[in-house]
């Protein structure tokens, strides 16, 4: 196989096939492992007027039946109220971005390879269109198929490592000293080994999925059969495989640095989206204080500030990166997606010759 072919052929696809941007752009915002934490909160001086948001009355600070068990009390119920409202929350984001990734990767795979055989390049719409079938349902199961005893295994680990650790530690505190000390040496030692073992199984697994949903999506097999499918390329093809995930990881580690540079070079730009970040999540926040400052006390406008401001002002900060996360995604998804083409067409190329190569028996009359 031709791997700096498919890689050329990919970067090509990235640049001039744009609707494939939207679907990378869903997936680097499905698939991001990263967040930002800030804090902070308004500080104002008494002017001793009537101008604040409290119910009528003359503002006191602290008032006369000020209780710090009472605002502790009237602190604990609010951040309850919001905690349960952010899991809800959180669960339908959940559910909502586990669509949206599978959808927008059948879409890149299916679009690449559509792309790929009539040179047609499908809108958005179209993509969606793709995306939003059985096969993304079907990727969602491989990927628990897969990842679940990784999952298990890992659990597994961690109540075997404390099963071995606790009967060392009370050893020591019985007093046998070496006992305790080499169980555990040798829990520690059998901990970091599993856990290198799970890492590598981690890592493979990730490999042959690539395999898996593709055999899913371009061949419209089942769960298993994909499975199957997926990891027979790869067994049959490992070196061109190997050689990808090297080049892919080599690809991964220079992006890497190149977005480090990005960041340094557009410090000014930086500078520019906290202003813009600042503004757009402030002014709906500082809406939400001042509303909800009318019939509520103590904290809980604040939080419920913080709760709608922060995040719109994180997403303005994640834009720039975002786009390029996005083309990023498009370009692996779409290397991937031409490997397994190439892989496949090789195997039809084998098979024709093996047809041609075998005799032909003479007619019996």
């Amino acid at each position: 196989m031709d791997h700096i072919k498919v890689l050329k052929r990919a970067w090509h696809t990235v640049w001039n096939y744009r609707a494939l941007w939207i679907f990378g752009i869903i997936l680097a915002l499905t698939t991001a492992s990263g967040g930002y934490n800030g804090s902070g909160g308004p500080s104002g001086g008494n002017g001793g007027g009537n101008g604040d948001f409290t119910p009528p009355g003359d503002f006191q600070w602290p008032p006369g039946d000020f209780s710090w068990p009472e605002v502790l009390t009237e602190i604990a119920v609010t951040l309850i109220v919001v905690g349960v409202v952010l899991v809800c929350v959180i669960a339908i984001l959940i559910v909502v971005t586990k669509i949206a990734r599978y959808v927008s990767e059948t879409a890149l795979i299916r679009m690449v390879d559509h792309h790929e055989e009539t040179d047609e390049k499908l809108g958005v719409r179209q993509g969606f269109r793709l995306g939003w079938s059985r096969a993304a349902w079907r990727l969602f199961l491989i990927n628990l198929l897969t990842g679940l005893p990784v999952a298990l295994a890992f659990v597994v680990l961690l109540v075997l490592t404390a099963g071995l650790a606790i009967p060392s530690a009370m050893a020591i505190d019985a007093g046998n000293v070496v006992i305790g000390v080499i169980g555990i040496v040798a829990t520690v030692g059998l901990f970091f080994l599993s856990l290198f073992t799970l890492i590598i199984v981690g890592v493979a697994l990730e490999l042959l999925r690539k395999f898996f949903w593709r055999a899913c999506t371009l061949d419209g097999l089942g769960v298993i059969e994909s499975v199957r499918q997926g990891f027979g390329v790869v067994l049959r093809h490992w070196k061109d495989v190997l050689i990808m995930w090297l080049i892919m990881m080599g690809v991964r580690i220079g992006w890497a640095i190149a977005l480090l540079v990005v960041t340094i070079l557009l410090f000014p730009v930086i500078l520019l989206l906290i202003v813009v970040g600042g503004l757009l999540g402030g002014l709906p926040a500082l809406l939400i204080w001042g509303l909800t400052s009318l019939f509520l006390k103590g904290a809980t406008p604040y939080i419920l500030a913080a709760v709608v401001g922060i995040p719109i002002f994180a997403m303005v900060m994640a834009l720039p990166w975002l786009f390029l996360s996005g083309l990023m995604e498009v370009f692996k998804s779409s290397t991937w997606t031409l490997t397994y083409r190439e892989l496949r067409a090789l195997e039809s190329l084998e098979t024709e010759a093996e047809e041609l190569a075998e005799p032909n028996e003479p007619d019996i009359e």
